[in-house]
């Protein structure tokens, strides 16, 4: 494979030199004949030349270069390139690894498992950001991820980190957002719809300050923002209702096949007050009851494995019309604001924290719960409902527990090179 390792002092031909030159100028350096070094030389004696990228002779008049380019523009370029980076396996993944072994070894649920999300590798970043493949080697050495490892690692004190290789892996910055729920663009335009002014920005940094007061998260103006968008969508009555219409409801729980006894109709609820672990959208200590509208879509929800059986409840509506926040409000393609495995999970981190107060604002306003799309099957259409504020026997039932065996059927199919997809998107 042709290589472009560095840019000093090194001999290109001239379709490896125009290689670079062309890629570089899409990034706003145009740098040939700009800059000493950025000139194109003609080939002049016997002596042997050859291009350190492709190992082609470059022989007598041919055109070349002998290119030594700044480390700041070339710092410059990859930080275009990767400006869509949002973390990388050393902050990220590590995140996400945390998250996951926190979930796997709940006491209060012990059989409940879940996969990590994994990223890309850099080699595929740069493949969907279109740069060539002779350069992969030369940007691992200047990308750099928002939490300092990469090009300026060594200038810092965390021994964990260092310059990329081409195969580490990396997470966008949608993908961060998606995953741990929160799409700050499309809650600044909902919130603009209802005459209340957010930045984007402003909700970063509102974050920032729940870390540090999140008991105080009404004193901050977007805290308030925030709150006031939610309570006029309440009293608007945008919000979406549940009724008996709905017909039946399910929640499922997974145990081991040989634990003998069927999970009990009081099982089936979420754990009392002040017993549910901290959340990505539930405070320590908040019940959140998660039901889908098909029985088929509980396996999708919570990922049963061979070892496993599923205690799936049947949940019936009592109550008239129960009083929902739609995420469809402000993204229809918007799945990570309530999801059935942030249920019980114990650990506290900062990305939670405004998830949290946006979920307790509709609680404390009046809304009896939250409603969104399933998602995890592209065939398979059917709605999932995070629900709080409801008394069961009153509001909702549990009619009957059914037990079953789910049944597993596995195809493979290739995952091509520098694909787009991720491994998760063939499962």
């Amino acid at each position: 494979m042709h290589v472009i390792t560095d840019l000093n002092e090194t001999t290109l031909c001239f379709s490896c030199g125009s290689l670079f030159f062309d890629f570089s100028g899409k990034y706003g350096h145009d740098l040939l004949g700009k800059i000493d070094g950025c000139h194109v030389i003609t080939k002049e004696g016997k002596e042997k030349l050859s291009c350190t990228c492709c190992n082609e002779d470059i022989i007598e008049e041919d055109s070349y270069f002998i290119l030594t380019i700044e480390d700041d523009i070339l710092n410059d370029i990859a930080d275009q390139v990767g400006a869509d980076i949002g973390g990388c396996t050393y902050c990220e993944g590590e995140e996400r690894g945390h998250f996951v072994h926190a979930f796997n070894n709940d006491p209060h649920d012990p059989s409940s498992r879940m996969e990590q999300p994994e990223g890309i590798t850099l080699s595929e970043y740069f493949f969907d950001k279109d740069v060539p493949e002779e350069l992969y080697q030369l940007l691992c050495t200047h990308i750099q991820c928002p939490c300092g490892h990469g090009r300026d690692a060594y200038n810092n004190d965390n021994s964990n980190r260092g310059i990329f290789e081409i195969d580490d892996d990396i997470y966008t910055k949608r993908d961060v957002a998606d995953y741990w729920g929160f799409q700050y663009e499309e809650f600044c335009a909902f919130s603009q719809s209802y005459g209340v002014t957010i930045e984007k920005d402003d909700l970063n940094n509102f974050r920032t300050y729940l870390s540090r007061y999140p008991m105080l998260a009404l004193k901050h103006p977007v805290g308030k923002a925030i709150y006031q968008t939610l309570e006029k969508h309440f009293e608007a009555r945008d919000f979406s209702l549940l009724t008996p219409k709905v017909g039946t409801l399910y929640r499922g729980r997974t145990r081991k096949r040989d634990t003998p006894t069927v999970l009990t109709k009081e099982q089936m609820w979420a754990p009392p007050q002040g017993h549910p672990q901290h959340g990505r959208y539930n405070s320590i200590g908040v019940p959140v009851l998660y039901v889908a509208d098909r029985l088929d879509a509980i396996p999708y929800e919570i990922h049963p494995t061979h070892e496993d059986v599923l205690d799936i409840g049947e949940f019936q509506i009592l109550r008239k019309e129960l009083h929902l926040f739609d995420l469809g409000s402000f993204d229809p393609t918007f799945q990570g604001f309530f999801n059935e495995m942030n249920e019980e999970t114990k650990i506290l981190k900062q990305a939670y924290l405004l998830p949290n107060f946006i979920g307790t604002c509709c609680s404390f306003i009046g809304y009896h719960g939250v409603r969104y799309e399933g998602v995890h099957d592209k065939e398979l259409t059917y709605t999932n409902y995070a629900l709080f504020n409801i008394e069961p026997g009153v509001d909702i039932q549990v009619r009957d527990v059914i037990c079953y065996a789910p049944q597993f059927t596995i195809t493979l199919e290739e995952i091509p090179q520098f694909t787009k997809r991720s491994p998760t998107d063939f499962f």
